[in-house]
C-alpha cells in the first residue's frame, strides 16, 4: 500500500514522463496526401519505401501512371507548412552506364525554358517530367490539376525524347 501511495505521488510531482512534442503523432505522415487522393478519385497505392504510385484518368479514357514523393524542408518532417509533394511522371530510359547525349541536355534546357510549369530532368538513367507543391496549399483538385498537367506534358514529351532513345 504504501509503495501505491509513493509510485502515485511520484507521478503527481514529476507530470507525464514523456513530453507533448515527443509524444507519437495521430496523424501518420502521408496521411493528408491519401486523404487527397480519395478525395479526387485517383486509384494509389503506397510503395514500401513511404512513396505512392497513382493514377490520372482524362475524360477520352486513357490513363497515365506518376510517381509521388513527399518531403519536408528543413529539420521537422511533422511541420505541414514544409512539406513538398512531388509528382513524377516517367518520359524514357537511357541504356544503363550510357553517357548523356550533347543533344538531349540541350533539348531539356530546351523544353524547361519553355515550360510553365514542372522540368524534365534526367535521374539516374531515368528521364523523367517533374513538379511540385506544397502540400498545405494543396486540396483534391490542385492535386487533380497538377496530375492532369503533368499527364498531358508528359504524353507530348515522350513523343519528342523517343529520337534521342534510339540513338
Amino acid at each position: 500500500m504504501r509503495t501505491l501511495a509513493l509510485c502515485v505521488l511520484m507521478c503527481a510531482l514529476c507530470g507525464p514522463g514523456i513530453p507533448a512534442s515527443a509524444q507519437p503523432q495521430t496523424q501518420t505522415r502521408g496521411a493528408k496526401l491519401e486523404a487527397l487522393f480519395t478525395a479526387a478519385q485517383m486509384p494509389f497505392v503506397k510503395t514500401e519505401e513511404g512513396s505512392y504510385v497513382a493514377v490520372i484518368t482524362v475524360d477520352e479514357g486513357e490513363s497515365d501512371r506518376f510517381h509521388v514523393y513527399q518531403t519536408a524542408i528543413g529539420n521537422d518532417p511533422n511541420d505541414e507548412q514544409l512539406q513538398v509533394v512531388h509528382l513524377y511522371f516517367l518520359l524514357g530510359q537511357l541504356p544503363k552506364d550510357a553517357p548523356v547525349p550533347i543533344a538531349l541536355i540541350k533539348q531539356i534546357v530546351e523544353w524547361n525554358a519553355g515550360l510553365t510549369m514542372g522540368k524534365v530532368v534526367i535521374l539516374d538513367n531515368t528521364i523523367v517530367y517533374t513538379s511540385s507543391s506544397w502540400l498545405s496549399k494543396t486540396d483534391a483538385d490542385s492535386l487533380s490539376l497538377d496530375a492532369l498537367v503533368g499527364h498531358y506534358a508528359s504524353k507530348k514529351l515522350r513523343k519528342d525524347i523517343e529520337p534521342y532513345l534510339k540513338q
